[in-house]
């Protein structure tokens, strides 16, 4: 058997793809700095609603709450938090068990945003604390979580954007 060499390229490369390609890739970390930052306020409100039955203006005292990173990297809470003068607590303790589970229930469906795309942002809000049953655990400081600005990102080229040579689809 002999080996031939194509007469010409199956395909060709559209010229700018490397621009393209860093476009794209910063596009998706903005939005990705910008999702981290909505679920980490998102978080903090999560606890202030537990703690205050969903009364905004009710008083509370929380100051970090404990999140174990599950295996696909993603936080979930375990309903433990910290009071501003340090006084570990439970969601349990404060507000009973079926308010607490609720909620923590509740505060999964953004927790789960904080994972590995999102970690350059809620990493630098949290402490180490000693893992459990070979899981990473983690205390978000609820306090630089809730002050985290939620502007719009900066992004070079919008994600809907064909990339340049690609064909347009059918409406």
């Amino acid at each position: 058997m002999m080996n031939q060499s194509a007469s010409r390229p199956a395909y060709e490369i559209p010229a700018g793809l490397g621009a393209a390609a860093d476009a794209a890739l910063d596009a998706a970390q903005a939005v990705y700095h910008r999702l981290g930052r909505a679920m980490a306020v998102a978080t903090a409100a999560a606890v202030r609603d537990i703690l205050t039955g969903h009364e905004p203006d009710a008083p509370f005292d929380a100051a970090g709450v404990e999140l174990v990173e599950g295996e696909d990297g993603a936080l979930f809470p375990t309903g433990r938090y910290w009071t501003l003068s340090g006084e570990e607590r439970t969601f349990a303790e404060t507000v009973g068990e079926g308010e607490a589970g609720s909620g923590i229930h509740g505060m999964s469906e953004w927790t789960v945003y904080l994972d590995d795309h999102t970690q350059d942002v809620w990493r630098p809000l949290c402490s180490r604390l000693p893992g459990r049953n070979g899981r990473p655990v983690w205390r978000l400081d609820l306090l630089r979580a809730a002050a985290l600005p939620l502007g719009e990102p900066v992004v070079a080229h919008p994600l809907n954007t064909p990339c340049p040579g690609a064909a347009s689809r059918p409406a």
